[in-house]
């Protein structure tokens, strides 16, 4: 599903203005700092499965170089 199709309460950008970050999952506030999705996985999904990638400190931990590969083999 797009982030488009979500009802606005439910979109990571709308629900961080309404509420604050504290109410955001981790997945949502990456989310909004990675901007975009791809063709057939939202935003959302993206962020789920980089946080899944990098568990626990995982991600903390991972070089740019890492993360923009694992990242970016979903964008392409």
């Amino acid at each position: 599903m797009k982030i488009k199709d979500l009802p606005k309460i439910d979109r990571p950008r709308e629900k961080l203005e309404k509420y604050g970050p504290e109410k955001l999952s981790d997945s949502e506030l990456l989310a909004i700092l990675l901007r975009t999705g791809s063709k057939g996985i939202n935003v959302v999904e993206l962020a789920r499965k980089i946080l899944g990638k990098f568990s626990g400190s995982g991600l903390a931990k991972a070089s740019f170089k890492e993360f923009r590969t694992y990242a970016f083999a979903y964008l392409i």
